[in-house]
């Protein structure tokens, strides 16, 4: 026998994780960054960028940025409601993608720390996104709508040490909506 379930699933996590290229342009920008502060020179940056757009997989990448003091790219938690409702709480210092298609995304992000920085990608088609942020959230939504809604119904605080949430994506035949902490989003 070629072999047993559970020891293919244990052969499968032995092997490093592959990089997609969102993964490769971050880890480039961070090396951009590090060349502009002076922590690498020119050519060190030009072998390490070539290294990354190289890299098939995490082990691969990390030895060009490890010794940058920088974690290695995180994937985005990618949340997808199909004709469906999804309810989360997100762990804070993720992207975050979330798509409806003909379904209902809800995201409870009142627990972000002051000062954090969260990029969301709310995207709806036929559906609808409802993010909930915590009273001292700063939101700044930079996405479109086509024949739909995007609504932001939070005052903005009166100071800036709140998280920062920063809304992309489209919503189209859907909506958009951010509410403050106690509104009822059902």
């Amino acid at each position: 026998m070629v072999g047993t379930l559970p020891e293919r699933a244990t052969e499968a996590t032995a092997v490093s994780q592959r990089l997609s290229d969102a993964d490769r342009e971050h880890a480039v920008a961070l090396l951009n960054e590090a060349v502009a502060d002076g922590r690498l020179t020119w050519p060190e940056h030009a072998e390490r960028v070539e290294r990354a757009w190289s890299a098939r997989t995490r082990d691969q990448l990390a030895p060009s940025i490890a010794d940058l003091g920088v974690a290695p790219p995180v994937r985005p938690l990618r949340v997808v409601a199909t004709a469906s409702k999804i309810v989360r709480r997100p762990e804070p210092g993720r992207r975050i993608e979330a798509r409806a298609l003909f379904g209902a995304v809800y995201l409870d992000l009142t627990e972000l720390p002051d000062g954090a920085e969260l990029h969301v990608d709310a995207s709806s088609f036929g559906g609808k996104v409802v993010l909930t942020v915590g009273a001292n959230a700063r939101v700044v939504d930079e996405g479109d709508a086509v024949l739909a809604k995007r609504k932001i119904l939070v005052a903005p605080p009166e100071t800036d040490d709140g998280p920062l949430i920063r809304i992309t994506g489209r919503s189209a035949l859907g909506h958009l909506k951010v509410l403050g902490r106690g509104h009822r989003w059902w």
